[in-house]
């Protein structure tokens, strides 16, 4: 058997108690309703009886026989009063109704259903032998004991009202019914309504998509959960998110290794190669490698060139660029000059000027050794490329360090790559300079540790780059 749905569950659930409840209700107004009327109209009567008598002693005796008819009429009763020697006495039923005694008197043509007698006022719901309607027989003395009410009261009017509710019930029964059932429809809808909201959202959300959303119309348990349903799935994006983020980072570390491993490989085979052949023909005495001094003096070279090689490739792997050193104050205005010396030296034998501009002494809390080794790099970059006779300008100040050094510049398809590792602009002149394609990936490798800022970009005022470092 299929499972209802949590709306047709609750409209039938609903349906079926307000129906319970309309059946409990019609059931005591049936059986309950007649006694309370007949109750009801006792206790009038009896205030009714109470006042005429009240009436009667306060009144001359020409009034009297008013208020006697009034209360017939007003019951449709046959009464006698006998108060003070007269008799008042109106009759409106007829002779559906026995003929009055004397208070305490019977008559052997009634039978007494019902009798209460209390305060000297004796009640009777009794019917005529001969199957008559059923009547009250109202009988009380007077309190000053000058004489009495006898009273016979119709249940015809009483039982006419009861009929014509009783009769109105089965009708009242299907307007309740039909009330009961829209009730419970829309009631069902508008509690159900948040709950297949937040049902549907969640089937987005379980799909993860990005706009799925419970709607919260409501301040209630309900609203309370919407909320809390999409504080969750906020947080499961942001941590997916971020998740895909630290995989991406991941990812792209690994290719870099491996890409480094793969470019390092290749520049250190080189090298080694060649040492190889010339030891292998200077050992067999192939022609011009018999010259063994002048080969060995070129080995020699390449290795040396091989362990600056090996020296910036463990530069690049020190634990040093994922942080941990101690931090100490460093001023940057001493540091650039300190860099700046040995490689004014170099520049001029190419002829090459040296202009530095220090407008501020800037002190930075960084790890020893690593902003001298990033601007060194930049610095020997700078000598290296500029051409014989150039400029080479380093500027400090308004919270930025400028090096620009006039040389070709560099396009933009190599400037998107030119921070790899082993990435050279023009291979036969690195190799010839003594370039390796190291530098400007160890200078990206320790700003990116310390969070510094750069760019490279060609140079707006020398013709040539400018490297600038952000602080």
């Amino acid at each position: 058997m299929k499972k209802l749905k949590v709306f047709p569950k609750t409209f039938l659930y609903t349906l079926g108690l307000m129906l319970i409840i309309v059946l409990l209700s019609h059931v005591l107004i049936y059986f309950l309703m007649p006694k309370a009327y007949h109750h009801q109209k006792q206790k009038a009567l009896e205030t009714d009886i109470s006042l005429l008598e009240q009436e009667i002693t306060e009144t001359v005796p020409e009034d009297r026989l008013s208020a006697v008819t009034s209360f017939a009429a007003g019951w449709k009763a046959n009464i006698s009063v006998y108060y003070e020697g007269l008799t008042y006495e109106v009759n409106l039923l007829g002779e559906e109704s026995d003929t009055f005694d004397a208070p305490g008197a019977g008559k052997e043509d009634t039978i007494v259903i019902f009798s209460k007698d209390e305060h000297g006022s004796k009640i009777s719901l009794a019917e005529n032998a001969n199957g008559g309607a059923d009547f009250f027989r109202v009988s009380q003395k007077f309190s000053d004991g000058k004489g009495y009410v006898q009273a016979v009261v119709s249940r015809q009017q009483i039982e006419e009202a009861v009929s014509a509710v009783l009769a109105i019930l089965p009708l009242t029964a299907v307007i309740c019914t039909v009330i009961s059932a829209l009730f419970a429809f829309f009631y069902s809808r508008m509690l159900t309504r948040p709950i297949c909201q937040i049902s549907s959202a969640t089937e987005k959300m379980q799909r993860l998509e990005p706009e799925a959303h419970c709607m919260n119309e409501t301040q209630d348990e309900i609203g309370a959960l919407a909320d809390n349903v999409n504080g969750l799935y906020h947080n499961l994006l942001t941590t997916i998110h971020e998740l895909e983020r630290e995989i991406r980072k991941v990812e792209e570390a690994d290719q870099q290794k491996t890409n480094f491993l793969r470019a390092a490989s290749h520049e250190l085979k080189t090298p080694v190669t060649a040492v190889n052949a010339m030891l292998e023909n200077m050992i067999l005495g192939v022609g011009r490698y018999k010259d063994r001094d002048t080969y060995l003096a070129r080995c020699k070279k390449l290795m040396e060139g091989l362990a600056d090689m090996i020296r910036d490739i463990l530069d690049t792997t020190r634990p040093q660029f994922s942080g941990g050193q101690e931090l100490i104050k460093i001023d940057l205005a001493n540091t650039l000059k300190g860099v700046a010396e040995p490689y004014e030296i170099i520049a001029k034998t190419k002829e090459i000027k040296f202009h530095m501009q220090l407008d501020e002494s800037v002190v930075l809390q960084l790890p020893g050794g690593m902003i001298e080794k990033a601007l060194s790099n930049i610095v020997a970059n700078a000598v290296s490329y500029t051409r014989e006779g150039g400029v080479i300008s380093i500027y400090l100040g308004e919270g930025r360090i400028i090096i620009e050094n006039e040389c070709d510049a560099i396009s933009p398809d190599h400037l998107s790559h030119i921070f790899e590792p082993f990435y050279r602009t023009d291979y036969g002149r690195s190799r010839a300079t003594g370039g390796n394609g190291l530098g400007l990936y160890i200078v990206s490798s320790i700003l990116k540790s310390l969070g510094i800022k750069y760019r490279f970009v060609p140079s707006e005022v020398l013709n040539g780059m400018s490297f600038q470092i952000l602080f």
